[in-house]
């Protein structure tokens, strides 16, 4: 069997067994509660969650029926052992609440056993003839940042049904098109095999019945940060392919992150300023599926333009980071300035001045949420 035609077997494999794998875990009962005021805007009762132990598994399951054989000792199969460390560490979270701290330490010591087994690429050729090598050392260091950086990436995004877990699909369905462009067949099916899966979880997640929980949001960042070092391993010319399929993530938590730093907050305190957020509260009050849509159609934009990108070739991939970027950064600050008009945020010229009108309003606003 050619190896394109196993991209669809496995696939489906993984939808079809996500699917039903997910309704087990929801028949485990094990709950998220809205039991914090960044919970209570996007969630009123509990639900099940920790569905990424359903699809994951089911991603196993769809990389079993594959023609293609994964040789063992190699730097994929070590990225499925990382994603399965990340799968229990987040379990465990979901479970017994992780202080954020250990949680981020452990982060980074998976990602060190992963990187130190291959996971990782010692050069770049960002365009122009130019090719920057960093060692195995430097490699290591730069893809435990990206490891990090992506997975609490995906992690912040998931806070509404749909959101993060449906950009990572689109994700995944991008690194499947670069890859076996590039002829990369291995991480092309096993991209297959996640995003199968996470359309089998979209069926209970989009209408609320199922979380992904820490046990799926880690897992899948650390499946994308893999999937972006071993491309670029493979392929150095497509550096900028993974920023491009990953903007979606990268640019919202970024330019939040750098609002709150700017207002003097910890960022790394849990809070509700994250655009899917945003829609979520009054006087906007957007449905889940409608915020959802909203970040697919980026997210679908972007994996298409991550494959021209690595189609076209030549300094293709810079120039459409580049566009991509800077149109994500302007499509982020517009709609915190609208936020900051109607009173859903504070500038920080206003959180300066309690007195003024539209910081009064954003805390009424806040007020009403909690």
């Amino acid at each position: 069997m050619h190896p394109a035609l196993n991209v669809f077997l496995v696939g489906g494999t993984a939808l079809i067994a996500a699917v039903i794998l997910c309704r087990g875990v929801m028949a485990i009962g094990l709950m998220d509660t809205p039991d914090s005021d960044r919970k209570k805007v996007s969630q009123k009762q509990a639900v099940p969650s920790s569905g990424g132990v359903g699809f994951i598994l089911a991603a196993a399951l769809g990389l079993l029926v594959s023609t293609v054989n994964f040789i063992p000792d190699t730097p994929i199969m070590w990225l499925g052992v990382g994603v399965v460390a990340m799968l229990i560490l987040g379990l465990v979270d979901d479970i017994g609440n992780i202080n954020a701290k250990v949680k981020l330490l452990a982060q980074i010591a998976i990602g060190i056993g992963v990187a130190c087994m291959g996971v990782y690429a010692d050069a770049i050729a960002p365009g122009f003839g130019k090719v920057r090598e960093f060692g195995a050392i430097g490699g290591i260091i730069l893809a435990v940042i990206w490891f990090v950086v992506v997975t609490n990436a995906v992690n912040f995004m998931d806070g509404a049904n749909g959101v993060s877990m449906g950009m990572a699909m689109f994700a995944c369905m991008g690194f499947c098109g670069v890859a076996g462009f590039a002829g990369e067949w291995e991480l092309a099916i096993a991209a297959a095999a996640l995003a199968g899966a996470l359309i089998g979880f979209l069926v209970w997640n989009l209408g609320g019945k199922l979380f992904a929980g820490d046990a799926g949001a880690l897992s899948v960042g650390m499946a994308l940060g893999g999937f972006s070092m071993l491309l670029v391993k493979a392929r150095p010319e497509f550096v900028f392919i993974p920023p491009i399929l990953l903007s979606p993530f990268l640019v919202d938590v970024l330019l939040t992150l750098n609002y709150r730093v700017k207002r003097g907050e910890n960022f790394w305190e849990a809070h509700t300023m994250h655009v899917y957020q945003l829609g979520l509260k009054p006087p906007l009050s957007l449905k889940h599926w409608q915020v959802a849509i909203g970040h697919w159609m980026i997210a679908a934009n972007c994996a298409a333009l991550g494959f021209a990108g690595a189609a076209i070739g030549y300094e293709a991939p810079l120039v459409i980071f580049m566009g991509v970027t800077l149109m994500g950064c302007a499509m982020h600050v517009r709609i915190r300035r609208a936020a900051i008009a109607v009173g859903l945020l504070e500038s920080a010229q206003q959180q300066n001045d309690p007195t003024s009108n539209e910081a009064m309003s954003a805390r009424q606003v806040e007020g009403q949420d909690a």
